[in-house]
């Protein structure tokens, strides 16, 4: 009796101690080292992106802890509160951040950014300040797919304006308007080029008869001789100043002041002589009959 009762504790014993070994090799596995001391810290977050249990946590590169549990807080929506499990010996200053990192490929960790010495120490339990650095993936969603998105949006209200244009008849009508001032255009060339065929070769020969009587006078100008031309024109411009000069005859008529008043004096008696001669020609006559019998 004595011996059964052993076995059944042997046993028991082994099953026991099998079920603790599983259970902490399966920690272990999850990063969770049963046998060292850890701190728990809480921190809540409005979006985890994909953050699951059994996450690093990290700090300068180096794990310092694992998410140990993620709950959503029903009571307050919009919430998810975060357990993390941290080595006992990490000292975490006030103002201490838990930041959730996504990386590319792979499930998001946690990172730690300590907050300024001599500000006090966050007690095991308390609550850490949550924040977040959005991924790649956000980037591209707020960045270039947006830009896509709007390139998209563009795109399919450009086809919709051509489809429009191209339903109502518009884009024909201007296309058979192109086709038309392109044939009219053609005709206005033909009739230019037959015009300036006709045109052109008098308009050259005319030209060339210019040219050829610019030659002639040409030819004249270069015929006279400037010498003797030279020789007139000091001549006229000794006469000139001959006329102009007071010491000649022929200035002294043209330059003496006295000899102009003197012939319109004298211009001016001869007309008093007429004015009166066809007044009184009977004084005139008479004198002159009397002046005849005296000569004889």
């Amino acid at each position: 009796m004595k011996a059964e009762i052993k076995s059944e504790a042997k046993i028991g014993m082994v099953v026991i101690l099998t079920f603790a070994i599983f259970v902490w090799g399966l920690n272990y596995l999850k990063g969770i080292n049963l046998l060292n001391p850890t701190n728990h810290y809480y921190v809540s977050y409005t979006q985890v992106d994909g953050l699951v249990k059994s996450s690093p946590v990290t700090l300068d590169g180096y794990q310092v802890g694992l998410v140990r549990d993620i709950e959503y807080q029903y009571n307050n929506p919009g919430h998810i509160l975060v357990d993390l499990d941290l080595n006992n010996n990490l000292v975490l200053p006030q103002g201490t951040k838990a930041i959730i990192e996504s990386e590319l490929m792979g499930t998001p960790s946690v990172v730690l950014k300590l907050g300024h010495q001599g500000g006090g120490i966050i007690e095991s339990g308390d609550t850490l300040i949550a924040d977040r650095i959005p991924g790649m993936m956000d980037q591209l969603s707020n960045g270039l797919l947006a830009d896509v998105q709007k390139l998209v949006q563009r795109t399919d209200t450009l086809l919709a304006s051509v489809e429009t244009l191209v339903s109502n008849g518009s884009l024909k009508n201007s296309l058979s308007s192109i086709e038309k001032t392109s044939k009219q255009l053609e005709q206005i060339s033909y009739k230019l080029n037959r015009s300036m065929d006709k045109q052109i070769p008098a308009i050259l020969g005319n030209v060339e008869s210019m040219t050829g009587k610019f030659s002639d006078a040409g030819t004249k100008i270069n015929q006279i001789d400037f010498a003797s031309l030279n020789k007139t024109l000091n001549e006229l411009e000794s006469l000139s100043v001959k006329l102009n000069n007071p010491d000649n005859s022929m200035g002294l008529l043209l330059n003496d002041k006295s000899l102009y008043l003197n012939l319109n004096s004298t211009a001016a008696n001869a007309n008093n002589l007429l004015i009166d001669l066809k007044e009184r020609p009977k004084r005139y006559v008479h004198f002159s009959l009397f002046g005849s019998k005296d000569t004889k």
